[in-house]
């Protein structure tokens, strides 16, 4: 009898941590919970780092308020790697101090980071970050763009 308690006692707590284990993944996709997806917002920049990482690419830049002069450095998530080589990214195709315009869906609190659609390099070279790149889609984005997403490149 104390055999079987222990098994049970057991088998609830691996379940427990199955579950407790699950519950970020489930979070970690929730762009629509976390991001406006009505409208991308338009940023213009100075590229502070570009971290090429599982499970999502970061961009950090810095945008100084024309008004104040304050600046406030965002972070844009994307795909991970092997997606967006696939869409024609590479690890070295940002550099500290590189100028951009950046295309996000922007966090629903206020912070200061977002998910990515498109950025434009300084020498008007875009890329995206939304599924399908330069191949038909709605109103002229790429296939499986998020609504509201910006043209894809060609477009």
């Amino acid at each position: 009898m104390k055999h079987i308690k222990i098994q049970l006692i057991m088998a609830t707590v691996a379940a427990a941590g199955l579950l407790l284990a699950a519950s970020p993944a489930r979070a970690h996709h929730g762009v629509a919970n976390l991001y406006d997806t009505s409208k991308a917002i338009e940023l213009k920049g100075t590229i502070t780092m570009f971290e090429w990482t599982n499970p999502h690419n970061q961009i950090h830049f810095d945008v100084t308020d024309e008004k104040t002069g304050k600046v406030t450095n965002w972070v844009a998530a994307t795909e991970p790697p092997q997606v967006m080589l696939e869409r024609g990214w590479s690890r070295r195709m940002m550099k500290f101090g590189d100028k951009v315009t950046v295309f996000i869906f922007a966090a629903k609190n206020g912070a200061p980071v977002g998910n990515l659609q498109k950025i434009v390099m300084a020498d008007g070279k875009e890329y995206t970050a939304a599924g399908g790149g330069a191949r038909g889609g709605e109103a002229g984005r790429g296939a499986g763009a998020a609504p509201g997403a910006p043209p894809a490149p060609g477009r």
